[in-house]
C-alpha cells in the first residue's frame, strides 16, 4: 500500500499572480462544499484585489498541487487579521499537524514584528479552532454573536411605520459624508473605524453592492446616519438572509433614539425587496447595541469568536 503523502508547506509569503488564482478557486471551493461564508468581506476583498499596496500574507499546505489548508493574514487597522481555511469533511476537524503548518507559517512570517497584534477569527461551524488555537499561542479575545429575526408581514409593517426617514447612497456624492459619520462613530473599532476612501471605495466596487441597500439619514442636508444594509443568496445550509452590514449615528445624535429608527429603516428597507429573514453581528459585550436589538425581536443565532496571539504557547 502506497503511503499517502505528507502535506507540507507549498508557500509562505505575500500573495503572488501566480498563487492568487488557485488560492481563490480553493477558498470558493471550500465555502461551495461547507455551505456557510468563509472569509469576511475585508479579507476576501484584499485576496481578490492584484493592484494592493499591501496584499495578504498567506501559507498554504499540501501535497503536490494539491491544496489542503491555508492561513491567510491582511492588515486591518490595529494590526492583522488571521483566517484558516481548510479542505476536510465538514463533520470532522482537520488534522491538527496542517493547521499548525499554516499557522506556523504566517507566525514565522509576522513575529518578526515587535509590535505584533495578530486576531484569528473562528466561525461558530468551525468548533475545531479553540482546541488548537491556545497551543500555538492564541487566547480568546473577543466574541461576536450573529442576531437573526423574521421579517414577517406585520413586522415589516411594525418596522415601517416606526422607521426613520431615509434615502439611497449616491455613488460619487455621498461617500466623504459617509466617512465622517463612520469613523466618529466607530472611532475606537478595531475593523470599522479609521476607514480610508479607499477602503471604502474597494466594498463600493464589490459585486454584491447595491446603492439603494446603503440608507441615509435624513433625506435633505448633511447626514447624521447611516444603515448599510446586505442582501446574501441562499445556499447549500443558509437560507437567503438580509444583513444589516454597518450602521452607525453621529456622537452628537447619540441618545435619541435615532439608532432604533435606523435599524428599523434597514430591516424595512430588506423586507421590501423580498428577504424574510434580517440577521446583524453584534459584539457580545456590547450590552447596549444587545439590549437594543433583543427589544425589537432578534435572538442570537449563532457565536463566532476571535482568538489574539498572545505568543505563549500551552501544551494543548
Amino acid at each position: 500500500m502506497t503511503k499517502p503523502t505528507r502535506n507540507e508547506l507549498l508557500h509562505v509569503g505575500h500573495v503572488d499572480p501566480q498563487s492568487r488564482p488557485s488560492l481563490i478557486s480553493f477558498c470558493e471551493r471550500v465555502e461551495a462544499s461547507h455551505g456557510h461564508r468563509i472569509l469576511s468581506d475585508q479579507l476576501r476583498l484584499d485576496l481578490q484585489d492584484a493592484s494592493a499596496s499591501q496584499p495578504p500574507v498567506v501559507a498554504i499546505a499540501g501535497n503536490g498541487n494539491n491544496i489542503a489548508s491555508v492561513a491567510i493574514a491582511t492588515r486591518s487597522n490595529d494590526g492583522w487579521t488571521l483566517e484558516v481555511v481548510s479542505e476536510h469533511d465538514h463533520s470532522f476537524p482537520p488534522p491538527r499537524e496542517v493547521i499548525n503548518t499554516v499557522v506556523g507559517g504566517i507566525l514565522q512570517q509576522l513575529t518578526p514584528q515587535s509590535d505584533l497584534r495578530l486576531t484569528w477569527w473562528a466561525r461558530a461551524h468551525d468548533p475545531w479552532v479553540e482546541h488548537v488555537a491556545s497551543a500555538l499561542g492564541f487566547s480568546e479575545h473577543r466574541r461576536l454573536h450573529q442576531m437573526r429575526l423574521p421579517l414577517t408581514h406585520d413586522v415589516a409593517i411594525e418596522f415601517r411605520n416606526s422607521a426613520a426617514v431615509t434615502r439611497p447612497f449616491r455613488l460619487n456624492a455621498d461617500e466623504d459624508a459617509w466617512l465622517v459619520v463612520n469613523n466618529s462613530a466607530f472611532a475606537s473599532h478595531e475593523e470599522q473605524g479609521g476607514w480610508s476612501r479607499e477602503q471604502l471605495a474597494r466594498r463600493l466596487n464589490a459585486p454584491w453592492f447595491e446603492a439603494e441597500d446603503v440608507r441615509l439619514h435624513p433625506i435633505d442636508g448633511d447626514v447624521n446616519a447611516f444603515c448599510w444594509t446586505k442582501r446574501h443568496d441562499a445556499s447549500l445550509h443558509e437560507p437567503a438572509l438580509g444583513e444589516i452590514y454597518a450602521i452607525a449615528v453621529s456622537p452628537g445624535q447619540a441618545g435619541k433614539g435615532l439608532g432604533k429608527q435606523m435599524v428599523m429603516a434597514g430591516f424595512s428597507h430588506l423586507a421590501d425587496t423580498g428577504i424574510t429573514i434580517g440577521m446583524l453581528y453584534v459584539d457580545a459585550d456590547n450590552a447596549a447595541a444587545m439590549a437594543l436589538y433583543e427589544s425589537i425581536g432578534l435572538e442570537v443565532h449563532h457565536t463566532d469568536r476571535a482568538y489574539l496571539w498572545t505568543g505563549r504557547k500551552s501544551d494543548g
